[in-house]
């Protein structure tokens, strides 16, 4: 599964977090040892799927230099298994909307008029969306349209992750609100 060195370092978890912050890259290794494969056990609990729990891991141990700089950690192993499993809920999320088209046909939707009434509501969340500030709009556009995490849309927009998330919340509320007007959300 993962590759783990058989010595691991007696530092506490915290002293190691203080090092990585200072530019020590050995320490991540360290952490790695300790918790990939827990972490890993995480994914699967909710992902059910080695190649994609593998990646998540993978993915979070890249940016944990960047994560560890912006948040203050006191205790680790909780943090850390908080932050993977709020991962694995935003995986789950973004699949969970995605319909194949042809699981569709399959299922006797290919109906002409379920088309037309699908591509009626596509055409009005287009224009609400339009409607929305610029900096709901492009959070909106970049995490559910172009799948970017937190992190790759506050690289993008410029904003800090905490004002990424601020501005999804209130971007989806205005186009609840939107939407209800014109009768299209449930």
């Amino acid at each position: 599964m993962f590759l783990r060195r058989k010595a691991i370092d007696t530092l506490p978890d915290e002293d190691l977090v203080r090092r990585i912050r200072d530019g020590h890259r050995p320490s991540l290794g360290v952490l790695w040892d300790r918790y990939a494969h827990l972490l890993f056990g995480v994914c699967m609990k909710y992902l059910k799927d080695p190649e994609r729990s593998k990646d998540l891991v993978m993915e979070l141990f890249e940016g944990l230099p960047l994560l560890l700089d912006r948040h203050t950690v006191r205790c680790f192993r909780p943090w850390v298994h908080t932050v993977m499993r709020n991962r694995c809920l935003m995986a789950l999320r973004g699949t969970m909307h995605a319909v194949p088209v042809d699981e569709l046909a399959e299922e006797g939707h290919d109906d002409a008029g379920e088309r037309a009434l699908h591509e009626a509501t596509l055409q009005r969340l287009e224009e609400a969306i339009e409607r929305l500030n610029p900096e709901q709009r492009a959070c909106i556009r970049l995490f559910h349209l172009e799948r970017l995490s937190y992190q790759e849309v506050s690289t993008r927009t410029g904003l800090d992750i905490e004002a990424v998330r601020s501005q999804l919340q209130n971007g989806r509320r205005n186009l609840r609100i939107q939407l209800q007007r014109h009768g299209e959300a449930h």
